[in-house]
Parts: C-alpha cells; sequence; structure tokens
C-alpha cells in the first residue's frame, strides 16, 4: 500500500534546486498572503484541497474495490460501493459549493457544542463537585458563535492555514537562497 509514498530525498538540497526551492516558496507565500486577505479565496482554497485529498481516499478505495471484485461476494463488496458513491458526492458537493458546506459543517460543529455542553450540564446537576464555570460560558458562546455566524470557524481556519502556507513559503525561500549560496 505504501509504495505510492517511496520518495528519494537523495540530493534534493543542492544548488541545482535552488531555484525550484525560491520558486515555490513564493508561490506559497503569496497564495497565503491572497489566502489571509481574500478569507472567501482561502474558504475555497481549502475546501478544495480537502475534495483533491477525499478524490485521492476514492481512488484507494477504487482499488480496494477492484481487488475484491476478483474473490470477494457481492455482499462484501457493497460497503465499499457505498462509501465509493458518498465520497465522491462530498467531491463534488465541495467543488461546487464551497462556503455552503462549510457553513453547515460550521452549523453542525456549534449545535455539537451547545447540545454537549447542555447535557454535561442537566446530567451532572446533583453532582456536587461539577461547577458551571468560566470554561462552560467560553464553551457555550463559541458554539453560538458558529451557529450565528457559520462562516466563522471557516474564516478562523482559512486564517490559520494562510499563516502556516506563508511559514513554509519563508522557510522555502530561506533554503532556496541558501543553497544558491553554497
Amino acid at each position: 500500500m505504501f509504495q505510492i509514498f517511496n520518495f528519494n530525498f537523495e540530493k534534493l538540497n543542492t544548488k541545482k534546486n535552488s531555484t525550484k526551492f525560491l520558486i515555490i516558496g513564493y508561490i506559497l507565500v503569496g497564495l497565503g498572503i491572497f489566502s489571509f486577505i481574500y478569507k472567501g479565496l482561502g474558504i475555497k482554497l481549502v475546501s478544495w484541497t480537502l475534495a483533491i485529498a477525499l478524490l485521492f481516499i476514492a481512488y484507494l478505495n477504487l482499488t480496494s474495490i477492484n481487488e475484491l471484485k476478483r474473490y470477494a461476494p457481492k455482499g462484501e463488496i457493497a460497503p465499499y460501493t457505498r462509501n465509493q458513491f458518498i465520497i465522491l458526492i462530498s467531491v463534488v458537493l465541495l467543488f461546487l459549493f464551497p462556503e455552503k458546506i462549510q457553513s453547515i459543517v460550521s452549523l453542525l460543529a456549534g449545535g455539537y457544542i451547545i447540545v454537549s455542553q447542555l447535557l454535561k450540564i442537566i446530567n451532572s446537576k446533583n453532582n456536587p463537585y461539577y461547577r458551571f464555570g468560566f470554561e462552560s460560558i467560553i464553551i457555550i458562546i463559541i458554539g453560538f458563535t458558529l451557529v450565528l455566524s457559520p462562516l466563522f470557524l471557516s474564516r478562523f481556519i482559512v486564517s490559520i492555514l494562510a499563516f502556516i502556507i506563508v511559514l513554509i513559503g519563508i522557510s522555502l525561500v530561506n533554503t532556496g537562497n541558501k543553497l544558491k549560496n553554497l
């Protein structure tokens, strides 16, 4: 299964690869800054990246299905094909409606946070060791924020990912400059 991930990193840090490091670094810095400034595009990029990752998972699932078709009965293959359709529908939805899908995820996450905190309060009303404190109030406020402003979570995640992309780009530019000066 892991044969596709056989990379040879020998002689990667050579002078002839310095321009590749610089180009990729500058592209990542630009993409990170652009995603940080224009959060709508960043949300789409995160959604499309997730869709591409799901496509890879669909490919792996399809290879498993093809392997199972040789010897397994149809009843054993059925869950894999059902998962395949769910993954492919998710990919299409993530490509076509990235902001709406992330809004739905944010609404579901906020609803889950609120319900879990309320259930925790209800279940522990007779527990003398449980106190409804500042932490519980903050968690409920975060849950209501996610429900009332569905793209808040997505924008926050995009901001963090954009910052990480900029840091990776700066690191690659720094590596490219060091290799160029060798």
